[in-house]
């Protein structure tokens, strides 16, 4: 594969969080150091994860100002505070800048752990949840999902397409999708506020 610049294996999966008296569920993303280029995840506060942290398999987590706001409440530096997962502790080593949301995925809650940790420790899983890939140019795209595709089928040991146990969404793609599902929202929305008119109408005539 000619066309990649960065690849960052992950786990994704979500569990209950808990600090003092507070508690939130939100998603646990085990990550490599490269998943902050790849994904665009700025740090506001601390550090993101290190090459040592995923190495060493250590108890590190960063998490999303949503997620921080959740445990510690306004005001608060979490830097350095302990939280538990599953019931395993781990230190806050840093939190991320604000990226907002999008529909049920709030990038903001969220808590971002090594991918060795969150493997072994807190999922027990021998296999990822995706792979993102960063392409070294947008020209490269096509190419890169092209070139992609073919080495996980020959990995895969498969040779028709159509039969392929694994998908690639370009990052056009998501987005064309995200826009269809807001879309269907906003219209199902729509009719849920002209039937609630409709019944109100009636009601208040048949109170006149």
């Amino acid at each position: 594969v000619t066309t990649v610049k960065n690849v960052s294996p992950e786990y994704s999966g979500r569990l209950q969080v808990i600090t003092g008296e507070n508690n939130t569920n939100t998603t646990i993303i085990g990550a490599v150091p490269v998943y902050a280029p790849v994904h665009n995840v700025e740090i506001s506060s601390g550090s993101f994860i290190s090459e040592r942290d995923q190495k060493n398999m250590t108890k590190v987590a960063v998490l999303g100002p949503t997620t921080a706001l959740d445990l510690f409440g306004e005001g608060q530096d979490p830097i350095g505070q302990k939280i538990r997962i599953s019931g395993q502790t781990f230190t806050i080593i840093g939190v991320t800048a604000s990226k907002g949301s999008s529909g049920p995925n709030n990038q903001d809650d969220r808590i971002y752990v090594p991918l060795s940790t969150a493997l072994k420790q807190l999922f027990g899983s021998k296999y990822l949840t995706s792979i993102a890939i960063e392409a070294k140019d947008e020209n490269s795209m096509n190419q890169a999902i092209n070139e992609i595709g073919y080495l996980l089928l020959a990995n895969h040991k498969l040779t028709d397409p159509t039969k392929a146990d694994f998908s690639i969404m370009s990052q056009s793609e998501i987005l064309e999708t995200a826009t269809q599902i807001t879309g269907t929202l906003t219209t199902l929305l729509s009719g849920v506020a002209a039937i609630s008119l409709l019944v109100g109408g009636i009601g208040i005539m048949n109170i006149m």
